[in-house]
């Protein structure tokens, strides 16, 4: 998290800030969904149960009425052998006048005697008739109470009926039927007249699953009837399948009237996009807030803090490469950030003032020490001028040698302070570059001192050393050189002087002159020679720098001296 920018930590804390209410609306609107469909699927089997209640109240009340009608003695009059005619018009006269006072509810009624022929009935045609065939015959004639058949087209009137029935006895013994037909249009009725089938569609089905009334919009909604068919068979009363429509639902089935009819509701469990939207509408608004607060956090922070940042970390930068830039941010800031803004400008000011003292100050300072070298150098030369003038006069050969051996030490600081000066670092020469003007110097000849031409191979690395490692290795060069000069090469085809300074191990410097001319006895170094100045002064060099000197002579006759010193630091200037 430590790697993480602003803008994503601004982000990260309104998430974590807002978790906690995107939370508790998903709980809340998971809570109201489940209580929803809770409330739906108790809806559904009220309205079932309050359908299937109005039905058993009518059931109940034909059963009473069928009980209490049957029970009259104008009705077990007609069963007599001996009935007249004026029995049966009574009998007929009296269940008419137990209809006419409902109407809507039953359609006939009729008496039977033991072989199932209507002796009495509403229906004048049904007298004669033989009902043996019927199904509630044959269940009068079994049970002893009063019993409800299937539904069946009556023959007295257009319509299709329930029909309920009694046994009438006599001593024991089977003497008849009393019937009474249900309409089941009112069955139709009662199942969507309720407060809760008026809201919860309702359907009736028979056995085989085949509709028989009720909401005919819900038929679309019912199974197959062989599925439904086989749940009433298996007396399921809830179940789960899809529908006609392709929906899937939840039934709830009760049956009625003996369970020769069932009431039938359906709830669905698959959402529509409106439903859905519906349910969800107060977290998917809650959502919407909550991703529109993160992208208003999220580019928020890029106007007003991040990119005001990033041009304050770009002018700093751009400061802090000498760019003459001005403070000119595009935007309008916040105040807080322009306080910050105006701080780094004059931030920016200060350190532009500072550095341009600074640099006033040094340019100052470098031009102060280059003049310096500058002189010296002039002061150099001039002394090395009067010491040639100097030997001018002198007869001595070996006097002369001797002021020209100074002369070459003047020089050697004279050409340091010139190469110090011309460089851009005052306090650096170029190692190579040295070692090749001061070898070029002694070379030249002077009146009065004979110079042997020889080629000089020179190998010097290319390294900034200071002051402290170049006046002595220029020093123990002077020395060495001069010394080789005054050998007889007068035996050698190729006269020649080398000069080696290489690395080793990037620890240590190893400086080597050596010549191939004879030692006549006229140099200052040399294995033989014995506190000679020359000598002293290459030892002493050595020691100065670190290290040491050795002296030999070479299988060819010259001399070979060797210089080994610490590699000078990088970025030392004194070596």
């Amino acid at each position: 998290m430590a790697q993480w920018s602003l803008r994503t930590k601004l982000v990260a804390a309104v998430i974590a800030a807002l978790a906690p209410v995107v939370g508790l609306a998903a709980w809340s609107t998971y809570d109201d969904i489940v209580t929803a469909r809770a409330s739906r699927a108790s809806a559904v089997a009220a309205a079932v149960e309050e359908a299937a209640a109005r039905h058993r109240e009518l059931i109940e009340g034909s059963r009473r009425l069928v009980a209490a009608t049957c029970s009259a003695d104008t009705v077990g009059k007609v069963l007599d052998p001996g009935a007249t005619p004026d029995d049966v018009n009574a009998c007929a006269g009296y269940l008419s006048r137990v209809l006419k006072e409902f109407p809507n509810e039953y359609s006939a009624m009729m008496i039977t005697d033991a072989a199932g022929v209507a002796r009495c009935s509403t229906s004048p045609d049904d007298i004669g008739l033989s009902f043996a065939d019927r199904q509630i015959f044959r269940l009068v004639h079994e049970a002893k109470g009063i019993s409800i058949g299937s539904f069946a087209a009556s023959r007295a009137v257009p319509h299709t009926v329930i029909p309920m029935a009694m046994p009438l006895d006599a001593g024991g013994e089977f003497h008849g039927m009393c019937a009474l037909n249900i309409s089941l249009q009112l069955f139709s009725e009662l199942s969507t007249g309720g407060r809760a089938s008026r809201h919860i569609p309702v359907v009736l089905v028979d056995q085989t699953g085949a509709p028989v009334g009720g909401n005919a919009e819900m038929t679309f909604s019912m199974p197959v009837a062989k599925r439904l068919a086989s749940a009433i068979a298996a007396g399921q009363q809830r179940f789960s399948d899809y529908g006609q429509n392709g929906a899937f639902y939840q039934y709830y089935v009760v049956p009625l009237a003996g369970r020769a009819v069932f009431a039938v509701a359906a709830t669905p469990l698959t959402e529509s996009i409106s439903s859905l939207l519906l349910e969800l509408g107060r977290f998917g608004l809650i959502g919407f807030a909550a991703i529109m607060v993160l992208l208003a956090t999220w580019f928020g922070a890029d106007r007003w803090c991040v990119r005001p940042l990033r041009y304050i970390g770009d002018f700093a930068g751009r400061v802090a490469r000498g760019e003459d830039i001005r403070f000119a941010p595009r935007l309008p800031w916040t105040r807080e950030l322009a306080v910050v803004g105006v701080g780094v400008k004059e931030m920016a000011e200060a350190i532009a003032s500072r550095e341009a003292d600074l640099k006033a100050g040094l340019e100052q300072r470098d031009h102060m020490l280059r003049e310096i070298h500058h002189r010296v150098k002039n002061n150099l030369q001039m002394i090395s001028s009067l010491l040639n003038l100097q030997a001018g006069e002198i007869r001595s050969p070996r006097i002369r040698r001797f002021f020209g051996d100074a002369q070459n030490r003047v020089l050697t600081l004279s050409i340091l302070h010139r190469h110090l000066y011309e460089r851009s670092s005052w306090s650096l020469v170029d190692f190579q570059q040295f070692i090749s003007d001061l070898v070029r110097q002694i070379s030249v000849p002077r009146p009065g001192l004979e110079r042997p031409t020889v080629r000089y191979h020179i190998r010097a690395p290319i390294m900034a050393v200071g002051p402290d490692v170049a006046i002595p290795v220029g020093l123990i060069v002077t020395e060495a050189v001069s010394s080789a000069l005054s050998h007889d090469f007068g035996a050698t085809s190729a006269p020649e002087i080398r000069i080696d300074a290489t690395e080793k191990d990037g620890q240590e410097v190893e400086l080597v002159i050596e010549d191939n001319g004879l030692d006549a006895s006229h140099g200052s170094i040399g294995p033989n020679v014995r506190g000679s100045f020359g000598l002293t002064l290459i030892r002493g060099l050595a020691m100065q720098l670190g290290g040491e000197a050795s002296i030999s002579t070479r299988e060819d006759g010259g001399t070979r001296v060797v210089v080994s010193f610490p590699m000078p630091s990088e970025g030392d200037p004194d070596g």
